[in-house]
């Protein structure tokens, strides 16, 4: 090694400042769940609100136990959190329709009230009732029942429906609200809305309060949030449906969800990430509840913003401190992540706050079951048939993931769902269908032929509370190129992330060729999978980080980085290793934005060399490339770390096909690798483009050229 300057620009320390672009390393953490419930009876926890205020039970529907649906539902039951006893509290009259329609009432989707011992869930009308007026359980035809959990089976309901008034009594709905949800503090119940009167509009979004004008025999007056536009009459910018809602801020003062949004050419629909104003000071009685020509309106004072442009999936999430709200979309690797971002931001923004934040990095899709912890520090996810958690707290962890479960192939016959984050933040709830035995050990099946729903439980290891796994308190390791992929391969670039800024009593940076083993009093000893302990050189140490080069016979699996800080104090912070574990320099030092590259043009027989990035005091920004005529190549070179190892690279630029030219360790610096891709001419003109690149199936941080 020649020189370290090249190398400390490459891994510069102002990564430490930027949180929003921290990508995940796996904590150490056992991942562990247990089955809680065994019966041949389904329990639906449903995407719902199910721990009780005080997290010793969880509430649930038993639909397609008997009949299929919710409109086939009989029963509400509580499952003990530590016994497993299953304790059914509301059973009303049922009548079960297993070819038809006439089903009633129907129950589903069961939330615990969060000051009180009852439940909510959806209820259809009586079986009485529903013979006398031959309408049945219909998604047009249910509303809120609550229920006290201690099995009196005494029911009274949340909201009032009223269909046969020419004009709709004030507080009343015409139609169906289900998957009703309390606010943390239970001042206000939102819910997802149908209506029978004026099937022509299609599915929205209300919510209640107890006011004090509420209609009688009911709790609550209820409004809708959304009057959708008619399809018929949709023009750019309208909303024409909404759904997978849910509160952000422990009081309701948001409501985000899934809107299709007409785009601007009056016909393509995107499902976009949308968000609700809801102040406190807005007056529910001040909405409209229509009439049998008409649709209901929402109260004055409430304002809806699409946040988004591009699409988002699925059921949303918001913290309770009203923070962040969460959804998943489709990242620049072609993966669904989860994104956070600030309940007044958008993508369009110009202030990088208020802007989308890709806050996982998961090898597999994240497939659903978002949910914040209460502190707001972490989300968790279901993922590659497990359960994962990601600290979403700004800083060093900021996106680092920590396994819950077990997870991977093995799973995927009994894959998760449904999950659901205690009150407390101590435990999570969820879903998976298994095989389940009768008393006399005969495998049984629900109704449609499926293994039953049973619950299983996994910690979240949190013992002081801040909402953060503790594996990851004495910090973490991660590529040191890239940030992401929780791997770091042998003879590369590692970064060792401090969270008590005690690492080193200042800024050192090794002068030394070769490098040394220790600066400024600190060590780094890699103990890998077979036992063997080799010191790690080092190239720069600060009080929050200390770069390295993984040993280059460090063997696969996981290894221990024992890091003895300038006082002597160690932390033993596990890492995986593989082969390869790809990440490419970023001129902005945050794996994000512009490489760290140049272009080589081929032109006429000669080569020579351009800048694509142009640096000021603001940050890094991509120069554009031009490509100029049909018989010149352009060449990006590529800087990395992490690869050497590969036996296949692949690239894609813009979401094109681009050839390796080759790949290989760089020659002149210590575990820098290089990658020369040719970009495609079909690229000229397309401005901001993203370049994808995997080395052996697993793909690097994304960067970004510009293309003239």
């Amino acid at each position: 090694m020649r020189s370290v300057s090249i190398l400390v620009a490459l891994l510069a320390l102002t990564t430490i400042m930027l949180a929003a672009d921290r990508a995940p390393a796996a904590a150490a953490y056992t991942p562990v769940e247990w089955q809680l419930t065994f019966s041949t009876i389904n329990k639906a926890l449903d995407n719902n609100d199910n721990w009780s205020r005080d997290d010793r039970f969880l509430s649930v529907d038993t639909r397609e136990t008997y009949g299929g649906g919710i409109g086939n539902g009989n029963s509400i039951m509580k499952v003990s959190v530590y016994s497993g006893l299953e304790t059914i509290f509301y059973a009303p009259v049922f009548q079960l329709d297993t070819v038809g329609s006439k089903m009633a009432p129907g129950l589903g989707a069961a939330s615990f009230n969060p000051l009180a011992d009852e439940a909510i869930f959806i209820h259809g009308p009586f079986v009485a009732e529903a013979q006398a007026t031959g309408v049945w359980y219909q998604g047009t035809n249910r509303r809120g029942g609550i229920a006290k959990a201690d099995g009196s089976n005494e029911i009274r309901f949340a909201d009032m429906r009223d269909v046969t008034s020419d004009v709709t009594t004030p507080g009343a709905h015409r139609g169906g609200s289900h998957r009703h949800e309390y606010t943390a503090e239970g001042n206000r119940i939102g819910f997802t809305y149908d209506d029978f009167l004026l099937t022509s509009y299609q599915r929205t979004m209300g919510y209640m309060e107890p006011v004090a004008k509420h209609p009688a025999g009911v709790d609550n007056w209820v409004a809708l949030l959304m009057k959708p536009a008619l399809t018929a009459d949709q023009k750019p910018g309208d909303i024409v449906r909404g759904a997978d809602d849910r509160w952000v801020g422990s009081r309701g003062q948001y409501r985000s969800f899934i809107g299709s949004v007409v785009e601007a050419d009056g016909k393509t629909i995107t499902s976009s990430l949308c968000i609700i104003d809801l102040p406190e000071t807005v007056d529910i009685t001040t909405s409209n509840s229509g009439t049998k020509t008409t649709y209901p309106t929402p109260p004055k004072g409430v304002t809806i913003r699409r946040m988004t442009s591009t699409p988002a999936f699925s059921i949303t999430a918001g913290s309770l401190d009203a923070r962040w709200v969460g959804y998943r979309a489709t990242a620049p690797d072609g993966t669904v992540q989860v994104f956070i971002i600030n309940p007044k931001g958008s993508d369009k923004s110009t202030d990088p706050a208020m802007q989308p934040i890709q806050a996982s990095f998961l090898p597999k899709n994240a497939d659903g079951g978002l949910r914040f912890h209460p502190t707001g520090n972490s989300v968790a996810v279901q993922t590659d048939n497990g359960v994962a958690a990601i600290c979403i707290k700004q800083g060093p962890l900021f996106g680092t993931t920590t396994w819950l479960t077990p997870h991977g192939a093995d799973y995927a016959s009994i894959t998760t769902d449904a999950l659901v984050w205690s009150r407390g933040g101590k435990m999570l709830a969820f879903n998976r269908r298994v095989p389940t035995y009768d008393a006399t050990g005969k495998l049984v099946k629900d109704f449609n032929g499926n293994n039953f729903r049973q619950i299983f439980l996994t910690n979240f290891p949190d013992n002081n509370g801040n909402g953060i796994v503790d594996a990851l308190e004495d910090g973490v390791i991660k590529n040191a190129a890239g940030y992401l992929a929780g791997t770091v391969a042998p003879n590369s670039w590692a970064s060792v992330f401090g969270l008590n800024s005690d690492l080193a009593e200042k800024l050192l940076q090794a002068t030394t060729s070769p490098l040394p083993t220790t600066l400024g009093g600190v060590t780094v000893d890699v103990t890998d999978s077979k036992g063997s302990t080799r010191a790690a050189q080092i190239l720069f140490v600060h009080p929050d980080q200390v770069n390295f080069i993984v040993p280059a016979a460090t063997a696969a699996g996981t290894a221990i980085a024992k890091v003895t800080t300038w006082k002597g104090k160690i932390y033993s912070i596990p890492v995986d290793i593989q082969a390869s574990a790809p990440g490419v320099f970023t001129a902005n030092s945050t794996g994000k934005g512009v490489p760290s590259a140049m272009a080589i043009r081929i032109s006429g027989g000669k080569q020579t060399f351009e800048v694509i990035y142009t640096c000021t005091t603001a940050g890094c920004t991509a120069t554009p490339i031009n490509l100029g005529p049909e018989t010149d190549d352009v060449i990006l070179m590529l800087f990395g770390t992490g690869i050497r190892g590969a036996k296949a690279v692949t690239a894609t630029i813009g979401g094109a096909k681009a050839d390796v030219v080759g790949f290989a360790a760089q020659g002149q610096y210590d575990a820098l690798d290089q990658v020369n891709v040719r970009i495609p001419r079909s690229l000229a003109g397309k401005g901001d483009v993203d370049i994808v690149l995997s080395v052996d199936g697993v793909k690097a941080n994304v960067s970004t050229v510009n293309v003239k």
